[in-house]
């Protein structure tokens, strides 16, 4: 692996510090200030009109139906598709996370049925893409999607996270049982996303080289839930 010095510009919520805590825990790549920069880490939930880059860069932007791709040169544009975070406001993840812990949180009813599948992509493997993509030799000019290749409906989901704030609840009020100690199989209702699943062959093949075996998500979403659950639950 080379040495190499990167510039995280743009805003997000607490991607940027994750991406530059990562980088600099790894003490391998220099952060530093744009002008002596070998690479540009973008990072916008704005929908800008006009952007230029003149160095390589990994354009990281929230997904939505009506994304218009920028296609620089030499840049690798992230479309992060149903990051997988408790986001209140719906910026970087949809809301649902958020709105279901509150939800039992309150003992509020929650119509689940409103809610889609969704393609659950945890923050920890979108860290590792990135740095993935910053050991390639040459930055191609590419916009891609980044999410899981198949999607999980919200009935499954929510039973998950429920079972995790059970746990969470129970352990606090020093009440664990039997029930909290076993170990559950994941839910996963069958879906046919066949005609709507997102294509992330240009993703995988990016990576290959890089790793191995391409983009495939390590993180279990149990992981993540329980990381949503701790950042909002209050001890």
């Amino acid at each position: 692996m080379i040495s190499k010095t990167i510039h995280i510009a743009g805003n997000s919520n607490n991607l940027s510090q994750l991406i530059e805590k990562r980088i600099t825990d790894r003490m391998l790549h220099t952060i530093v200030k744009k002008s002596e920069a070998e690479i540009i880490i973008y990072i916008s939930s704005e929908d800008e009109k006009k952007i230029v880059f003149e160095k390589p860069t990994i354009i990281i932007r929230p997904w939505n139906e009506d994304i218009v791709a920028f296609n620089i040169k030499n840049c690798i544009e992230l479309h992060i598709r149903d990051l997988l975070c408790a986001d209140s406001d719906g910026k970087w993840g949809p809301t649902d996370i958020y709105e279901w812990i509150v939800s039992l949180n309150t003992d509020n009813l929650l119509n689940l049925e409103k809610y889609p599948a969704r393609y659950w992509v945890p923050i920890k493997d979108v860290i590792l893409l990135i740095e993935n993509l910053i050991e390639l030799p040459h930055f191609p000019t590419i916009v891609t999607d980044v999410c899981r290749r198949r999607p999980w409906i919200a009935n499954d989901m929510f039973s998950e996270l429920k079972l995790l704030w059970r746990r969470v609840n129970n352990a606090k009020f020093h009440q664990i049982d039997k029930n909290d100690l076993e170990v559950h199989t994941l839910p996963l209702t069958q879906v046919d996303f066949e005609i709507n699943a997102p294509d992330l062959s240009d993703l995988h093949n990016l990576i290959k080289p890089i790793n191995g075996h391409g983009w495939r998500p390590s993180t279990p979403l149990r992981i993540s839930l329980m990381e949503c659950l701790e950042k909002l639950i209050v001890s």
